[in-house]
């Protein structure tokens, strides 16, 4: 049902006990929604999974938006943040599947981001329910070798990888090395007659940017002005946004965030920089990579990301010279909206999902879970 403030107390006791089972860091909001208008056709919705004696076993959210599908403009919701008191007691096992299933029923046309990899009991699920489960690909480029070699946590798991990755950081061969392997890698050089410059805000000239470049596009968010300057209501930190433009006219956007990354495990103490979206015609999107390459730099980040399914994009970090590695940041597309798409094979490479899409950002800040979407929707 419905969050409303009667729910409080039993949402506090929820939270409670998973904090004596100490199961980990996500909790449901102790604070009830207060309905608002984000921005026309965006809604969000807050549910409850409440027994017979009142007591609340689970909540997820879902957020309403437009978004294109095959040409179209429809409804399509994100089943986001669910959290189930089953995770610490087996008698309610069953009450994530009972949310899954209660959202597909209320909204069959969903997807879902994030989850954790392939192997997370979500996701699982999900497959076996027919959606369609995939990797969003995790594209890196190291900015500052030396750091990178004293951080990165795949290279550190054991005392002879440490010894090996800090001896390479301490002479500068490791750094070398890298900056030469991206060197030769790189198989894009940026457009002289192209200019880069602040975005300030989204404004008409979007607009004209998403025409021209949505027919690339079978599934995405609209990225109207309106829905993008609700998704990104921030021009300035912890986001560098830039505009290119062509002759004075912009051609395309994209966007980089400075993170604040929950796995210090993997990124250890690295500043590290996120591409997490960006829009233009597909000529324009390799000069855009360069543009948030050379972006980082300046900002002085260790180690520059992105997550992108679109092929185009693909082919542009590849090309900037970044580095393709397993991902475990997951898009899944219920299946009636993988109907929608069908021949889904041949629709995926063309769908444009990114960290801007969905829940994409909570682990790349401090704030994390159904409390910091209630309180900023758009992280």
């Amino acid at each position: 049902m419905p969050y409303t403030a009667e729910h409080v107390p039993a949402v506090k006791d929820f939270n409670a006990r998973l904090d004596r089972a100490q199961a980990g860091a996500f909790r449901l909001s102790e604070q009830s929604p207060v309905p608002r208008q984000y921005c026309e056709g965006i809604s969000f919705h807050h549910l409850l999974a409440i027994d017979e004696g009142a007591q609340v076993r689970g909540g997820y959210y879902m957020r309403i938006q437009p978004m294109l599908v095959r040409g179209s403009i429809l409804p399509v919701g994100e089943y986001g943040s669910p959290l189930s008191e089953g995770i610490v007691d087996k008698r309610f096992t069953t009450v994530g599947l009972s949310m899954l299933i209660h959202a597909i029923r209320t909204h069959p046309l969903l997807f879902a981001s994030g989850m954790g990899g392939l192997s997370q009991p979500l996701p699982r699920m999900m497959k076996s329910m027919k959606w369609r489960v995939v990797e969003t690909p995790f594209w890196f480029r190291v900015i500052r070798g030396s750091r990178f070699l004293r951080n990165i946590g795949p290279l550190r798991k054991n005392l002879p990888r440490r010894i090996a990755s800090d001896l390479l950081a301490f002479t500068g061969l490791g750094a070398g090395g890298i900056a030469l392997a991206q060197r030769f890698r790189t198989k894009a050089s940026p457009n002289a007659g192209l200019r880069v410059e602040p975005l300030v805000s989204f404004d008409d000239w979007a607009a004209d940017v998403w025409n021209r470049s949505r027919d690339e596009y079978l599934f995405s968010a609209v990225r109207t002005p309106e829905y993008l300057r609700f998704n990104y209501p921030l021009t300035g930190a912890p986001y560098t946004s830039l505009r290119l433009t062509d002759g004075g006219h912009p051609v395309g956007w994209v966007n980089l965030l400075d993170c604040q990354p929950q796995n210090a495990s993997y990124f250890g103490n690295m500043k590290v920089s996120a591409l997490i979206d960006g829009v233009a015609p597909r000529q324009f999107i390799p000069d855009l990579v360069s543009a948030a390459v050379r972006a980082a730099k300046k900002s002085g980040a260790d180690l520059l990301f992105s997550n992108q399914t679109h092929q185009d994009w693909n082919t542009a970090l590849r090309n900037a010279g970044f580095w393709k590695s397993p991902s475990n940041y997951l898009l899944a597309l219920s299946e009636q909206l993988v109907r929608l798409l069908e021949p889904i094979d041949e629709a995926m490479p063309r769908v444009h999902f990114n960290r801007g899409d969905g829940h994409g950002r909570a682990n790349l800040t401090k704030q994390t879970g159904m409390a910091s979407i209630q309180e900023n929707p758009q992280t």
